[in-house]
């Protein structure tokens, strides 16, 4: 099966991450700048490239390049995305998910054995942070899959407070995993169908566009509903975590 090239798609996620630096500086990652943003998304828009004309070495490229992106605390939609363009829904869904993982446990390892003064240094004053900590205490793996299928807190400060408390690794690994695996799975679905749609050029008919457009509608649609269900269940297992997650929005 032929392969577009993911450089058909420079702006690709630029956006989303533009706007997605505010919510990380507020919540107490290192400052991300629009100008930081824009030089990673080009990079791993060189990557994916990179990855694409790797053959299955690539595969271990992207999950490193997800990985990074994770300990960076900077967004992937780029890599999201990129992996279904190039691969597919099924295995964008799958390289996702692992590079999603390989990036959880990279944080959770550093926080808990590396950085763990510097991290409760750097997130001390942070309400989200501490809310996190203390949900974590009772019933962690149930947190951590709302968490990761919910957007509204990042990834990476998820994976850093549970690295300071008393869970397991493997349970936290596992927990994250099924977490990931919805997002995961709507990121790839809209990937593969741009891939398909640029790899069917602009001579297509409107039929084709149009069925184009109903699926990444229905994508979005799909994606806002299943982080509203997990809002709210986030809101009725951990309402501290939902009311410092408020607070912090509102300044």
């Amino acid at each position: 099966m032929g392969r577009m090239p993911v450089c058909v798609f420079p702006s690709m996620g630029r956006m989303p991450m533009l706007r997605f630096s505010a919510k990380l500086t507020r919540s107490g990652s290192p400052p991300v700048t629009r100008a930081m943003l824009e030089a990673w998304t080009d990079w791993m828009e060189q990557g994916m490239c990179l990855v694409e004309q790797s053959g299955w070495v690539g595969w271990i490229w992207f999950v490193v390049l997800y990985a990074l992106s994770c300990v960076l605390f900077l967004p992937g939609s780029v890599l999201s995305f990129g992996a279904g363009a190039v691969y597919g829904f099924w295995s964008g869904t799958l390289l996702v998910s692992l590079g999603s993982v390989a990036g959880a446990f990279a944080n959770f390892v550093s926080t808990r054995y590396l950085l763990r003064g510097w991290m409760a240094r750097k997130f001390a004053k942070s309400r989200k942070f501490h809310a996190l900590d203390h949900a974590a205490t009772n019933d962690g793996w149930k947190l951590i899959i709302l968490t990761r299928i919910s957007p509204i807190l990042p990834h990476s400060l998820v994976s850093c407070a549970f690295g300071l408390s008393r869970m397991s690794l493997v349970r936290y690994l596992l927990a994250s995993w099924v977490g990931f695996l919805p997002i995961s799975a709507a990121y790839a679905y809209g990937g593969a169908v741009i891939g398909r749609a640029a790899k069917g050029g602009l001579h297509q008919g409107p039929w084709a566009w149009a069925a184009y457009s109903a699926e990444l509608a229905l994508t979005v649609l799909v994606t806002i509903w299943i982080t509203r269900i997990a809002h709210r269940a986030l809101k009725n297992y951990a309402p501290e975590v939902a009311e410092a997650i408020a607070e912090e929005t509102e300044k």
